[in-house]
């Protein structure tokens, strides 16, 4: 009988071989045959020079890019799209190639064979090759003139067309096959008699994490374009989608994940739609209008508010059709599931860490009488659970995770954009005017724009008290079981209320055969808060293989 067994499992490893192998020929035929990166119809691009002002201080024609003094980097680009995107591209062609280091470092990580990796070449290929109609033509010629200061060494994954048009896509594949380190961003928009002016303020945490590397790099790209309003957008090298921004006109653009299933085929980057609707939108009708004669896909929510109306909605896009949601509070909470009607019940799958983080945006909202730019950050750099409980650091359920990739606040009647430094939210948050940046880019300053009076100061008894203590959490917790030699008890006190650090150990001891305390800190994990019920599942089930075996 158990020759039988062994035989069988024998025949369908066989089997799957097989058909892994006729997949890849398949896929590289396809490949070969359909897969065209659909360049822009205009690819004359003019040299431009690019001239050293200073430290970190660049300059080319009328554009600019320079680094402040906390680290983070602004940049200035006017003309059409060729013009801009070639400047952008002389301009931070190190921070381009720096960034694209850091995303394939991360893949192979995540992909250490080179053979998977080359299938995953294939894959997107093949999957995004039809791309290039989604994109507007005048995105796909910034992304082509941006796409020439790109390295050659990655040209066994495309050329660097190829690589810049589905690196726009990332985050949307990342965020339907949980490829990315996506948690789960949070947004809160408060007006009326909830803000000192009764004007709308907005604030959002981007938590898109691919590692620290990835988030070291932020620009802040205020852009000039030929068509269309002035705008600005927080951004990293090569990438012109957009994720938080506001134009000139006061109307802001924020992206919130949605869950979604696995797309399919490809459609508009949601990167893209938002930058068209920054670049080309001045209200919440033009907005939506943009917004639905696109078709994405993946789900996502556009948090769209507007100076001209004082309003702030989330459109609500699935791949096929959206919802308008607006709230009859003076106040609107956003994190990663659908809140309109139409929508609520249908896509949202499961949401328990998106819920128990909007109850606890929900308890702050009401707590805090009235709103000003200050205490949205101290919002945005909360890291407590529900009534305050402490649920340990770098929890899903926490507004302030400890992985944002950069957090934002707007005050869209004043212009004026406050801009997170490392690390994450933690560090100061920097104001600028969009007024006082664009009327005065013909004469940049070799510090920046940032407007010191108006600096939010740094989380600073974070940063000396607890800082290192969760870089060492983090680390040990990234660390595979197989090489976790760390002191037991300084790990735990790194972050003892957090659940995961004891599942970790459950995991470390289950691993090495120490069945008991495999037991023991599965136990206290489930001893913790955990407000999503997959996990506990999750945990509990891990409990019952370690009675069966």
């Amino acid at each position: 009988m158990r020759y039988r067994i062994i035989k069988r499992r024998r025949k369908i490893t066989v089997l799957r071989v097989c058909l892994l192998l006729l997949l890849v020929i398949a896929g590289f035929v396809l490949y070969c045959m359909y897969f065209s990166p659909a360049y822009p119809k205009n690819r004359e691009i003019a040299n431009v020079q690019r001239i050293t002002m200073g430290t970190n201080f660049y300059k080319a024609d009328d554009s600019w890019l320079l680094k402040n003094r906390y680290g983070l980097w602004e940049m200035y680009a006017s003309g059409d799209a060729i013009d801009r995107g070639n400047k952008i591209g002389a301009l931070s062609k190190e921070l381009i190639m720096k960034q694209e280091d850091v995303f394939v470092d991360y893949l192979k990580n995540i992909i250490p064979s080179k053979f998977m990796l080359h299938f995953l070449r294939i894959g997107v290929g093949i999957y995004n090759r039809n791309l290039g109609r989604y994109i507007p033509e005048e995105n796909k010629e910034e992304i082509y003139a941006i796409s020439r200061y790109a390295s050659t060494g990655y040209n066994w994954i495309g050329n660097s067309y190829q690589r810049m048009m589905n690196y726009h896509s990332a985050h949307d594949i990342g965020h339907a096959v949980q490829l990315m380190g996506f948690a789960g961003c949070s947004a809160l928009a408060v007006w009326g008699d909830k803000t000192q002016d009764g004007n709308l303020l907005i604030g959002r945490n981007f938590d898109f994490h691919v590692n620290d590397e990835f988030a070291k790099d932020k620009i802040l790209l205020f852009v000039n374009p030929e068509k269309g309003y002035r705008h600005a957008f927080v951004t990293w090298g090569g990438m012109i989608g957009v994720v938080s921004g506001m134009n000139e006109r006061g109307l802001c653009v924020l992206v919130n994940a949605a869950p979604s299933d696995i797309p399919f085929s490809s459609a508009t980057p949601v990167t893209i739609l938002a930058r068209r609707i920054l670049q080309y939108a001045r209200n919440i009708d033009e907005a939506t209008t943009i917004a639905a004669g696109s078709k994405t896909f993946i789900s996502e929510q556009f948090i769209i508010a507007s100076a001209e109306d004082n309003k702030v909605v989330s459109i609500e896009k699935t791949k096929d059709g959206q919802a308008v949601y607006s709230s009859t509070n003076p106040y609107m909470l956003c994190t990663n599931h659908f809140q309109s009607e139409e929508l609520s019940s249908k896509e949202n799958g499961e949401k328990n860490f998106s819920i128990s983080r909007m109850e606890r945006m929900l308890e702050l909202t009401d707590s805090i009488k009235t709103f000003t730019p200050q205490k949205m950050v101290d919002f945005l750099r909360d890291k407590k659970g529900k009534n305050g409980t402490n649920i340990g650091l770098g929890n899903e359920s926490s507004i302030d995770q400890l992985i944002a990739h950069h957090s934002v606040v707007f005050h869209p009647y004043s212009k004026t954009i406050w801009v997170s430094t490392a690390p994450y939210q933690e560090g100061a948050f920097l104001a600028y005017n969009l007024n006082d940046v664009f009327n005065n880019a013909q004469n940049p300053r070799a510090g920046g724009f940032s407007i010191d009076r108006l600096l939010i100061p740094a989380n600073q008894q974070f940063i000396d008290t607890e800082m290192s203590s969760y870089d060492f959490y983090r680390y040990s917790i990234n660390t595979p079981i197989r090489s976790f030699n760390r002191d037991i008890n300084l790990f735990i006190n790194s972050n003892p209320e957090n659940y995961m650090t004891y599942e970790y150990l459950g995991d470390y001891y289950s691993h090495n055969g120490n069945r008991d305390k495999a037991q023991k800190y599965y136990d206290l994990s489930l001893q913790k808060i955990i407000p999503d019920e997959n996990e506990h599942s999750k945990i509990l089930e891990k409990l019952d293989n370690l009675k069966k075996e």
